[in-house]
């Protein structure tokens, strides 16, 4: 499997924070290595962003990256179910990940 890469400003503000939620989750549930690079806008690849492998996971709202769009970028690789499954997690997340950040 390959890694998850998270292009995060440094502090990491809200997308940020969330990009690397969804690391983690990806990280216990797919045993994926993660690796988080501080940078500024000028940087090849903006952030926030998130690369499984070399490829930019593309928000398909336009702005932010969903679960939608991290299961849809690995369903080659797992296959409907898992990805389906995959999905659940990273919405179990985001949803934690609102909560919290609502209440910070």
């Amino acid at each position: 499997m390959s890694s998850v890469t998270v292009m995060s400003k440094q502090p990491p503000g809200g997308r940020c924070s969330l990009y690397l939620r969804y690391a983690q989750t990806l990280h216990q549930a797919l045993g994926m290595a993660f690796d988080v690079r501080y940078c500024d806008a000028t940087a090849a690849v903006p952030p926030p962003a998130m690369l499984v492998g070399d490829v930019l996971v593309a928000p398909s709202e336009g702005v932010i990256v969903g679960p939608e769009d991290i299961a849809r970028s690995l369903n080659d690789r797992l296959g409907d179910a898992a990805a389906t499954e995959l999905r659940t997690l990273l919405e179990q997340t985001q949803e934690q990940w609102m909560e919290e950040w609502s209440h910070a």
